[in-house]
């Protein structure tokens, strides 16, 4: 029975998203407009979803990929 490769990042979208939102009032306290109708809300939804994608594509690397990346660190 093979060994089930792990997930190298298991976040999702709500993740991401509660993540960005957490960070604005560090990065700009001046932003206080949190409702989804807000262009930033939607810009960082809009990233959230593609990093999401990115992160499902990232995880369903096939073995001969992880054994490469694997040799590549030694």
């Amino acid at each position: 029975m093979p060994i089930k490769p792990p997930n190298l990042d298991d976040r999702r979208y709500a993740d991401i998203v509660a993540e960005a939102r957490a960070l604005i009032p560090q990065y700009c306290p001046e932003w206080t407009n949190f409702n989804p109708t807000d262009p930033g809300i939607t810009l960082i939804e809009l990233f959230a979803w593609m990093t999401e994608m990115v992160l499902y594509r990232l995880n369903r690397v096939p073995d001969k990929n992880h054994l490469a990346f694997l040799n590549l660190m030694g």
